[in-house]
């Protein structure tokens, strides 16, 4: 018997050069095949990433905006009000008290206000708790939050109203000094779900406040308590603006958003969310996933069963080969050796190969998404 590994290195050398054609495409489509499932591995990972980004790690999916109320009573929507919220909250407690959700107001000022440079400034807000919606943790009384960099301080020009038989005038305003300016991402929820709203203009730039600025700054336009403004509103009183611009309800559980929103609409209430089909996204993407698993257990099968053809009627042509180095004193041992050291080389270069396409695929290929979330309305 032959112990000696050196020899038996040189002869599977020997016989890897003069491998026949048939072995040599068998090996290549090994090495093709190795790629194209790092490559759909790849892409599968990739598209969950994004998938996880653009929308279950994204908090503007999160959020379904109301602005109006339909019913069979009434001829046009009703724009929402201060006791929607409530409604909305008891809604949602009886209808999906699972869903977990969260409802603010989002506020508004519909007439302009003036700052100390000139600028006109269209002050809303948010319900105390509500920052996450501005991408914020807390709102201070101190600063107002501008979409693009603001000098400091920001002095608001509050012009008081006062009612008259033919509307609202004023003629004299009020300073109100914000000592701090702080500047809002653009992926904040609010801002991503209503650019055109959020965004400046000719007409002015957005301002947000903390909800005890926003209740100083009316306070001061009207000369009455909060409290007195709100049952005015109420009572339906005409005092020239609309202090609730929209319901914003969060939903902490992206597949409960559907749920939430359709509830709602259910109750005549006009909803506006980014991505409606979330039941159709799971089933999309159920259905992505069992397309990639069979196609790459049909590359695996056919791949498997194209080399084991090629090695199997390579080995029967290497008979002659096997009898020359059992004639020359070779065990059935040491060819078995040979050829395997010959099969060993193969698969550990392809797979070295692909193991490298990998590392340098996965790190160099970008991620592809949706900068702007898709906006739908029920």
């Amino acid at each position: 018997m032959r112990n000696d590994a050196t020899p038996l290195r040189e002869v599977a050398r020997m016989l890897r050069r003069k491998t026949r054609v048939q072995f040599r495409i068998a090996a290549a489509t090994l090495f093709v095949a190795l790629l194209v499932l790092s490559t759909l591995g790849l892409y599968t990972l990739r598209m969950a990433f994004d998938v996880k980004r653009q929308f279950l790690s994204n908090p503007t999916v999160h959020i379904v905006l109301v602005d109006t109320q339909t019913s069979e009573h009434q001829t046009l929507p009703r724009h929402v009000q201060f006791r929607d919220r409530e409604q909305i909250e008891r809604i949602l407690a009886r209808s999906l008290p699972s869903a977990h959700a969260r409802v603010w107001n989002l506020y508004q000022v519909n007439f302009g206000i003036l700052d100390s440079t000139g600028h006109t400034n269209w002050v809303e807000s948010v319900d105390p708790g509500g920052a996450l919606l501005l991408g914020l943790t807390t709102m201070r009384n101190d600063t107002g939050y501008v979409v693009s960099p603001t000098a400091r301080p920001l002095v608001l020009q509050v012009p008081v109203i006062r009612v008259t038989e033919g509307g609202y005038e004023s003629d004299r305003r009020v300073n109100l000094t914000l000592p701090n300016t702080a500047q809002i991402t653009q992926e904040a929820p609010l801002l991503s779900l209503k650019p055109d709203v959020t965004a400046a203009s000719a007409l002015g730039r957005p301002l947000f406040v903390s909800f005890d600025t926003y209740r100083r700054i009316l306070e001061t336009a009207y000369q009455r308590p909060y409290s007195v403004l709100v049952r005015a509103f109420t009572q339906g009183q005409d005092l020239g603006i609309q202090p609730v611009e929209s319901v914003v309800v969060e939903v902490p559980h992206v597949a409960d958003v559907d749920r939430v929103a359709r509830a709602l609409a259910d109750h005549g209430y006009d909803t506006e969310y980014t991505f409606r089909a979330f039941q159709q996204l799971s089933s999309t993407l159920q259905t992505s996933g069992w397309m990639a698993l069979v196609f790459t257990v049909l590359v695996a099968a056919g791949t498997y069963a194209g080399v084991w053809l090629f090695f199997r009627n390579d080995l029967r042509r290497a008979r002659k080969d096997m009898g020359i180095l059992r004639h020359f004193g070779y065990t059935p041992s040491d060819v078995g050796w040979v050829y395997r050291c010959k099969f060993r080389t193969l698969f550990f270069t392809g797979a070295l190969s692909a193991c490298l396409y990998t590392l340098v695929a996965g790190g160099s290929v970008p991620s592809r998404g949706v900068n702007s979330p898709f906006v739908c309305t029920v």
